[in-house]
């Protein structure tokens, strides 16, 4: 007999699969489906609907509801961590809340690997639509003298290390943990550090014009910082005496930019995780 994929299954992963980040809603009951950014499904109007979702390997799944209640739809479902039928299930109150995660993100389940599978035992008795998105693991820390967090959003990561280093050895302690050193895109994310960690006093970033002068690059992700957002303090950056190359945050300046040697001052750093 040839093996044959039901149409449903085709149609399912052309509507689900998002390649930009776009959620895309779906009618169908169950299936599998690759979560390339975030998906959203709608639960279904009858019983037994599985839906069995992965992601990259290196990365995991979290859930949130869009509408409707996460913790009470639990009556009409299982949310399951991995695709196998003696999977572990989750729910949202075993879920460990990091210290330093925003305390108005959503309500969510996170899996602890790249798969899930979601049973609706029953239709819900309202609208429920479920976001699914990749994600990355969080640690609670890095060891001594480090803070973890889902500080600007549910997807990523964001570590602080209280341990001063040189920017050299920072950048090299954020690789080893499988991290980045900060970036600074957004004023948006960068109130969100603020809220965090603001009131500490020097943090080490990314942004270096180490390579050419004058021309500023996140390292962390190879971008221009211009044309971009930026904010630097009154009279920086200034190059004094010719060798600051290394950006660092100035919370003793309210948290605004300055240059300074990145091999003379052993500053504090954030590390980042993104999906």
């Amino acid at each position: 007999m040839v093996n044959m994929i039901p149409i449903f299954v085709i149609l399912l992963s052309t509507l689900l699969i998002s390649s930009h980040g776009n959620a895309i809603e779906s009618p169908l009951c169950g299936g599998r489906v690759f979560v390339e950014n975030a998906i959203v499904i709608e639960a279904p109007v009858h019983e037994d609907c599985h839906w069995d979702i992965h992601t990259q390997e290196d990365r995991i799944l979290v859930i949130t509801a869009l509408s409707g209640n996460l913790k009470e739809a639990q009556e009409f479902l299982t949310i399951h961590d991995g695709s196998g039928k003696d999977s572990p299930i989750l729910i949202v109150e075993n879920q460990k809340i990091h210290e330093r995660s925003r305390k108005d993100l959503p309500e969510a389940v996170y899996t602890t690997q790249s798969t899930a599978s979601i049973r609706f035992k029953k239709a819900p008795t309202s609208n429920l639509q479920l976001k699914i998105q990749k994600a990355v693991d969080c640690p609670f820390n890095l060891g001594g003298e480090s803070q973890c967090g889902r500080v600007v959003d549910e997807v990523s990561c964001y570590c602080a290390t209280f341990t001063g280093r040189y920017h050299s050895s920072q950048t090299t302690y954020c690789n080893n943990n499988n991290m980045k050193l900060l970036t600074l895109e957004t004023y948006e994310k960068e109130q969100a550090i603020h809220a965090a960690w603001g009131n500490e006093v020097y943090f080490w970033t990314s942004l270096t014009d180490a390579q050419q002068e004058g021309v500023y690059i996140w390292e962390s992700t190879n971008t221009n910082l211009y044309p971009g957002y930026a904010n630097w303090c009154t009279g920086e950056p200034n190059d004094g005496r010719g060798v600051q190359d290394c950006m660092y945050i100035n919370y003793e300046s309210n948290g605004c930019w300055d240059d300074n040697d990145c091999e003379i001052y052993e500053l504090d750093a954030i590390c980042q995780a993104i999906p």
